[in-house]
């Protein structure tokens, strides 16, 4: 069974389908008229980072994720949940 949502906390990474990647680098809430923004790591063919903002997509390997919303991940910690859209 596919994975439909993932959430990760900041500074955490988990690993999906085999060989591919996602972590966590960076999570900023939105405020002060600035959109909410985070920067994701992904490792599938190649390694790079991604900053994306609620909404914006992103491809790994042969699948497309979605940005979807800052969460409150425990203590003082943000987190981000990204959902599978195709």
């Amino acid at each position: 069974m596919a994975i439909e949502e993932i959430g990760l906390q900041h500074g955490t990474q988990t690993e999906l389908d085999g060989d591919i990647e996602l972590g966590l680098v960076h999570v900023r809430a939105e405020r002060d008229g600035r959109p909410a923004e985070v920067v994701l790591f992904v490792k599938d063919d190649t390694e790079r980072d991604v900053t994306l903002h609620p909404g914006d997509t992103f491809s790994v390997a042969d699948q497309v994720w979605k940005f979807d919303r800052i969460v409150q991940a425990g203590g003082n910690k943000l987190g981000a949940v990204f959902a599978r859209i195709e």
